[in-house]
């Protein structure tokens, strides 16, 4: 009796234990559960579509909210055209504005960045008013341009600590905020620890990481000559930023011609070549998005050139679809319309 005493009393104790493992390890699994999970918010800013993905994360939502909501900041408070708190817009009615430290520093280093093609301006907005690229489009006279050309050419900005002063022009800052954009998103998912994140904004895409299980993020290139969802090529990246500027993304057509929103400032015309688009890989979107611009502009032989000085990697799609591709990008490169054909550039 004593023996079947005995009995009775371990599985007494047995079967609280197996129920306190039991919680336990539901505890953990949904932990576990709970930081693997993948999680994607999706937003607007800055006239495009904005995507923030952050792998194997706890709080993942939160994580991409934050991003969307430093993307939003820096567009309403210091980069937008349109939205009357900005920085641009105060400067382009006003002429002048107090600043703080953030976007000074910022200006100054979109000024240097400038520097580099004379056919790119920072004072665009005249020019994308005059051709109504985005309120349906129009073909200036040749008076009208000459207006606008003899208006621009002095623009300047002076900057000092605390002030700033628009000097002629109107400023735009579209052929590098998505790329800012992009960058201060990140900076915000690498302070809340996050290891692997995706952010698009618009053309432009950061990088951090990679997704579970592979050690690079599969990036489409878009078929300049089909649908926006339709890829030709796919570029495998990590730990960098990717922008991808063309003449297919804002244009209007007239008499068979095609009128992109990217200028030559030297003309104040829609820049007219045998390119279509133009993809920049460099570690950091603001220098990405912007090269991707000054690229279109310069043409291939000067572009690459450019691409060397940056320590940039970049892809340009000509019209015939032959694709040229910096040497150590095409390593990274698929593609997967066998219409394109492609040339390495040593």
């Amino acid at each position: 009796m004593n023996m079947g005493g005995e009995k009775v009393k371990i599985k007494k104790y047995i079967l609280p234990v197996l129920a306190v493992i039991l919680i336990i390890s539901i505890f953990i699994f949904s932990l576990l559960a709970e930081r693997t999970k993948d999680v994607t918010v999706s937003d607007f800013a800055m006239g495009s579509p904005v995507n923030v993905t952050v792998y194997g994360e706890k709080n993942g939502d939160e994580h991409c909210n934050s991003a969307i909501k430093r993307i939003k900041f820096i567009d309403n408070s210091y980069l937008s055209h349109t939205v009357s708190s900005s920085a641009v817009y105060t400067l382009n009615e006003k002429k002048t504005l107090i600043s703080d430290m953030w976007f000074a520093d910022y200006l100054k280093n979109c000024v240097e960045l400038s520097k580099e093609s004379e056919s790119f301006t920072l004072f665009s907005g005249e020019f994308k008013d005059l051709w109504k690229i985005e309120n349906g489009g129009y073909v200036p006279t040749d008076d009208e341009i000459a207006k606008v050309l003899d208006s621009h050419k002095n623009a300047s900005l002076s900057i000092d600590s605390n002030s700033i002063s628009l000097n002629g022009g109107k400023l735009d800052l579209g052929a590098l905020g998505k790329g800012t954009a992009c960058d201060e998103a990140i900076k915000i998912l690498q302070k809340r620890n996050v290891s692997n994140a995706l952010v698009t904004v618009g053309g432009t895409v950061g990088a951090i990481g990679s997704p579970d299980g592979v050690d690079s993020y599969s990036i489409g290139i878009r078929n300049p000559f089909g649908s926006q969802i339709e890829y030709f090529a796919i570029l495998n990246v990590t730990d960098c930023f990717v922008s991808t500027s063309g003449d297919y993304e804002k244009y209007f057509e007239c008499d068979g011609v095609r009128y992109s929103h990217i200028f030559d400032a030297k003309t104040a015309r829609p820049i007219q070549s045998d390119i279509t688009a133009v993809t920049v890989v460099a570690d950091n979107g603001t220098l990405s998005d912007f090269l991707s611009t000054v690229i279109f502009i310069e043409g291939v032989e000067k572009g690459f050139e450019i691409a060397d000085e940056f320590d940039a990697e970049i892809l340009i799609v000509k019209k015939d679809k032959s694709v040229l591709v910096s040497e150590n990008l095409n390593d990274k490169l698929t593609i997967r319309d066998n219409n394109f054909s492609v040339s390495v550039i040593e």
